[in-house]
């Protein structure tokens, strides 16, 4: 690999990391920011919704803009997005500032995810791309468990609002390299034709769902709004000459990829928000120790994703993923032995130990087959679409299990019934990449 390629996978592999410790870090800080803003549990709540909302509402944007304007200029916008939110974020006089700081940096990550993965699908090809997308997949699961350290240890001897500061002078790196690496890649005509209708409605829709599973009290309302904006949506895009989502990208396996992503996200996500809470007030750990304590899943997590590579080429991306889905499997039966009784060891590190690792293999085959024959013009939607995915999982998935365990008392009953429903979501994910083999169905007819 080159100089400049490898200037190139650095860019990519920050971007990401950078979206991905955000949330643990601020996740520490909450208690923190309530104190000291005076913010009541509504405000608290919007510090988290403001980001995913605009993160989720913004994401199909995010991945055409770069494919219509250029990946270094949209880059570059997106990190300066990205820095003023956090810089206000981080001076953040009162709940408003602090909410609208918040909203600043989601449209920048989601503008800044999916144009750093599609640099691999423009610079990288074959196996040094199944390369790179292992190690762009190991920084999700490496990026919260770090965050959870960063932000606990920060939150516990300096100040909240130092994991607003952190990011910084990595945006300020990420820059620099940019404007050194990165062609201007600008349109040789200058007449740009740019999908305003789609843009609009995909926004107002992906808004409208992310809301309604995510802090709407007219849950329906707000699901039957995203509706009759995705009908318009999807007309929009089958007419229109140039579309922000060209449905073309949804053949059989990228569209059952992108649906498995987010069941997989939301699996994840429910499962370090409740471990988390479980180990704070069940055992109690501090916000450091909770860091600590995910340390088996961060290393298996990064094992696993190290060991892709060579297992994508062995035996192709679909058993790496089976074999990564039941590992996760089993990863999630563990945890549901777990109770108030329970050991740290023997209860939630055993199986974090399955799912780390199970997760390492799981996330670049389907980032893989995501992006699977994409033509370089739709790249960005493309990638576009893979985050869309993963980042609307992660609200559905903890809003599920929010809802179904919400008249359970005790937290430990809470986390036995978050976990049932990870380890339901993992089921379905197996279900969808691997029930439409033809000879399995009818193997499973004549059982």
């Amino acid at each position: 690999m080159d100089i400049k390629r490898r200037f190139i996978l650095t860019i990519v592999l920050l971007s990401y990391f950078v979206t991905a410790i955000n949330g643990a870090i601020v996740i520490t800080g909450l208690t923190d920011m309530a104190e000291e803003l005076g913010l009541n549990q509504s405000a608290l709540s919007w510090v988290q919704n403001a980001y995913v909302l605009a993160w989720g509402g913004f994401m199909l944007l995010g991945g055409r803009l770069s494919d219509t304007f250029g990946r270094r200029q949209i880059l570059n916008l997106a990190l300066v997005l990205f820095g003023i939110g956090s810089l206000l974020a981080g001076i953040a006089p009162s709940a408003i500032v602090l909410i609208v700081s918040r909203f600043i940096q989601g449209i920048g990550a989601a503008v800044l995810a999916p144009t750093s993965l599609a640099l691999i699908i423009d610079y990288f090809k074959g196996q040094e791309r199944v390369k790179a997308v292992a190690w762009y997949s190991s920084i999700s699961g490496l990026g919260m468990c770090v965050g959870l350290i960063i932000g606990g240890i920060l939150a516990s001897f300096f100040s909240w609002r130092y994991g607003f500061f952190i990011y910084l002078p990595l945006i300020l790196f990420m820059l620099v390299i940019s404007l050194k690496v990165l062609p201007k890649g600008v349109k040789e005509n200058n007449e740009i034709r740019f999908d305003i209708w789609g843009t609009t409605y995909s926004v107002l829709g992906i808004f409208s769902f992310v809301y309604a599973i995510n802090g709407a009290k007219n849950t329906w309302l707000w699901l039957s709004v995203a509706l009759c904006f995705l009908f318009l949506f999807i007309r929009q895009e089958k007419k229109v000459s140039d579309p922000i989502m060209p449905l073309r990208l949804f053949n059989g396996i990228r569209t059952r990829a992108n649906i498995a992503r987010l069941l997989f996200a939301g699996a994840m996500m429910g499962f370090y928000f409740f471990i988390s809470e479980f180990l704070q007030e069940v055992s109690h750990f501090t916000p450091l120790w909770v860091g600590i304590a995910f340390f088996p899943l961060t290393l298996s997590t990064f094992w696993g994703a190290m060991r892709v590579p060579k297992a994508v080429k062995l035996y192709g991306n679909n058993k790496t993923l089976f074999a990564g889905l039941t590992l996760m499997l089993i990863g999630f039966i563990g945890m549901l032995k777990m109770d108030a009784e329970s050991s740290y060891w023997s209860g939630i590190a055993i199986p974090m130990l399955f799912l780390g690792f199970g997760q390492g293999l799981v996330m670049s085959p389907l980032t893989n087959l995501g992006i699977l024959n994409v033509q370089p013009k739709d790249s960005g939607a493309a990638t576009g679409v893979v985050n869309a995915a993963h980042q609307i999982g992660c609200s559905v998935g903890l809003s599920v299990m929010v809802t179904v365990s919400s008249d359970a008392a005790e937290m430990a009953e809470i986390c036995h019934i978050a976990m049932l429903v990870g380890f339901g979501f993992t089921l379905i994910v197996f279900a969808i990449m691997f029930l439409d083999k033809y000879k399995l169905k009818r193997k499973i007819w004549n059982m």
